[in-house]
């Protein structure tokens, strides 16, 4: 039996209101865990049905359709009931013989095709719910209100729809499970009202995503069998089956919020604990999935450190770790993200949507089999409601020729021990050119200023002024070498066949800065000093 939520991105992300948000978040995570466990505990079952419990997935395997479609009926009408707008559906498969080593991976597959095709079936809630002309609407939604909801003393209360409220009554659950899963002096970093982020005039929304990990769930029991018995041909029980699924979901989730705590204790390893303080909110933390919003100086520090510390914790965790040397030949997985800064009254949900293809664009590249962490960012200086490609199309040059602003994806780790055709996206290269930037680095803001008027003139005034200028730096050749036009090794995939410069990309991350007098900056990026 599997249940799932659907359309979550749209559901979580459709205000702009950070209550609503984090309540939506909450909302899908308590469908999948706490509202399954509480139907079957309802039923009295002699056995436990449970086989894996996710934020907004539960799959269970149960003695007859009857009971499976009891969890469904009873988590499908409170869904109803407590979260109006959410999607929620569930199947019971076809019966199969427990005895049978070849039947329960046909079955499993099965159910989750027939859910897919159930759900594909169901008509949207938007078509469901439908809006007439006497209907006085949600401004967050545009459905129909249920009453007035007040969400400032400095701000009149607002008509608001029975699912926004739904979601603003559960913001205080899901701050309540934050501060628990962080515990301590990393909860600090929470806002303790969750419509107020602190930031120092820009926001940055962060979509980090496990690289591979739904190729660990293909021929999941072949991996399974190579993890259990060193032969992946070998036939596999349906109790090691249930035991591994089960194992699997668990310690990628529990390795995924781990690797959040190390990246917040670095951070405040870096500031000082009142600098942080509700600077960071985590919305999504569940599998291999991280969405947050934080003050965009935090960002890339953040990224990471979590990239570093989510590739040890699922290397470390045995049962996923097996599966995962089973099926990519490496113990632990890496993750890839992208990043959206934006201004603090920008839409939320096309802020996620860029940073969700940007994590797209930096989860591209690989060393053989085994895909490489890294993470793309855009500063939204105008709209972003136009799609990444666009957002990111060449400038054209006063004199015809055309260069990126831009030179990501970037990949985290040091430029030598990444492949040779990768070495030039190494973060550690941005790094250097941030260094040279402001009052310690070689190349004043006038200076750097003057290079960006000469790009916009043409690649050859830009030149031109490069070499009047890297004749100052330490070691002119590298300096010229890393902030002259880029060209990417020719193959399909590589976005910049024309060239891009990296200087952009650091004088974006240079401008990031948290505003405390007193803050160290120096180093808060592997040693570069970008803030």
């Amino acid at each position: 039996m599997l249940i799932e939520t659907g359309g979550n991105q749209r559901y979580i992300f459709g205000s702009n209101r950070m209550r609503h948000v984090v309540g939506a978040s909450q909302l899908v995570h308590e469908v999948g865990t706490e509202w399954v466990r509480e139907a079957v505990d309802r039923l009295e079952l002699p056995y436990d049905p449970v086989v894996m419990t996710a934020s907004g997935k539960a799959l269970l395997l149960v003695d007859s359709p009857d009971t499976g479609r009891a969890v469904i009926r009873t988590v499908s009408e409170r869904a109803l009931a407590e979260t109006p707008g959410l999607r929620v559906t569930g199947v019971v498969g076809s019966p199969f013989d427990p005895m049978d080593d070849t039947a329960h991976e046909k079955a499993r597959v099965e159910t989750y095709r027939l859910q897919a095709r159930v759900r594909a079936a169901r008509p949207d809630p938007l078509v469901r719910d439908r809006v007439f002309p006497w209907h006085r609407l949600c401004r967050d939604s545009g459905q129909p209100a249920e009453r007035e909801e007040v969400y400032s003393d400095a701000e009149p209360s607002v008509p608001t729809s029975a699912g926004m409220l739904a979601r603003s009554r559960a913001r205080r659950r899901a701050r309540n499970r934050l501060v628990g899963r962080l515990t301590g002096r990393l909860a600090e970093v929470v806002p303790a009202h969750l419509d107020v982020l602190r930031h120092s005039g820009w926001v940055a929304v962060i979509h980090a995503d496990g690289n591979g990990v739904g190729g660990l769930f293909r021929g999941f029991v072949q991996h399974v069998a190579e993890a259990e018995y060193g032969d992946r041909n070998r036939l596999v029980s349906l109790e090691t089956h249930r035991r591994y699924q089960r194992d699997v979901a668990r310690e990628l989730d529990d390795a995924t919020w781990d690797a959040v705590r190390d990246a917040i204790a670095d951070l405040l390893a870096r500031w000082r604990e009142d600098d942080l303080r509700e600077r960071l909110l985590p919305i999504v933390v569940g599998g291999d999935d991280v969405t947050l919003a934080c003050d965009a100086a935090l960002a890339v520090p953040f990224l990471r450190a979590f990239a570093d510390a989510f590739a040890r914790h699922t290397a470390e965790r045995p049962t996923l770790s097996a599966i995962a040397r089973a099926a990519t030949g490496h113990p632990g997985l890496t993750a890839s993200a992208g990043v959206a800064v934006v201004k603090s009254h920008h839409p939320f949900g096309t802020a996620y949507n860029l940073a969700e293809a940007l994590t797209v664009s930096a989860k591209r590249f690989k060393d053989g089999e085994r895909a490489l962490a890294g993470f793309d960012f855009h500063v939204a200086h105008s709209s972003s409601l136009r799609d990444l490609a666009e957002l990111r199309e060449y400038v054209q040059n006063g004199d015809g020729t055309r260069a990126a602003r831009h030179a990501g994806p970037y990949l985290f780790g040091r430029a030598a021990a990444l492949p040779d055709r990768h070495r030039h996206r190494s973060v550690e290269l941005l790094d250097e050119v941030s260094g040279w930037l402001g009052p310690d680095g070689w190349l004043t803001a006038a200076q750097a200023h003057t290079l960006r008027e000469a790009a916009d003139r043409g690649l050859a005034e830009y030149r031109h002024q490069l070499a009047l200028l890297v004749g100052r730096a330490t070691e002119p050749d590298r300096a010229h070498s890393l902030l002259d036009v880029q060209s990417d090794p020719v193959t399909e995939t590589e976005p910049h066949p024309e060239g891009f410069l990296r200087l952009f990309d650091a004088l974006h991350l240079r401008g990031l800065r948290l505003q405390a007098p007193e803050l160290a900056i120096a180093g808060s990026i592997s040693n570069g000093g970008v803030a």
